[in-house]
């Protein structure tokens, strides 16, 4: 294991923990965003497909166990970049406007929620007192603003 690799699982563990200390508890209007999600896009420029998979695996099982999900969000994380990875995979090469990151960001949390949601609507474990349209573009909709942000103030 190369130490490139023990860094993006530290960064993975760190976004993990912002999550659950810092972001679930900035909601707006029932939303909330999955700062794993847009570090797992970022990562998609490092790692071939198999790689970035067993990855998301790794860290959506530590997310599934801080949020008492039990394998819904590995499953849906895992399933949403193995169809997103060679789409964002050929577009990453050039240089993207701010416009299209953000696209690219709604895009795969719109896919990641909607996985999320049918997941957890058979075992229940996702139950909130809001309407599936708010959770599954409002939840998209943050991440990729939060996610743009990050993006424009990021350090290079």
């Amino acid at each position: 294991m190369s130490s490139q690799v023990i860094r993006h699982f530290i960064y993975g563990l760190f976004f993990i923990l912002l999550d659950v200390l810092f972001f679930q508890h900035l909601k707006v209007f029932g939303a909330s965003i999955d700062p794993v999600l847009f570090f797992l896009l970022w990562l998609v420029q490092k790692y071939d497909r198999t790689q970035l998979i067993i990855f998301t695996a790794i860290l959506a099982l530590i997310q599934d166990a801080f949020f008492d999900f039990w394998g819904i969000m590995m499953f849906s994380k895992s399933l949403t970049f193995f169809i997103v990875y060679n789409f964002i995979r050929r577009r990453s090469e050039a240089q993207l406007l701010l416009w299209q990151i953000f696209l690219i960001i709604l895009g795969t949390a719109i896919i990641h929620n909607i996985i999320l949601f049918i997941l957890s609507s058979f075992f229940i474990a996702y139950a909130v007192g809001y309407s599936p349209f708010l959770v599954i573009i409002g939840n998209s909709i943050y991440t990729a603003v939060i996610g743009l942000l990050i993006y424009i103030f990021r350090v290079r």
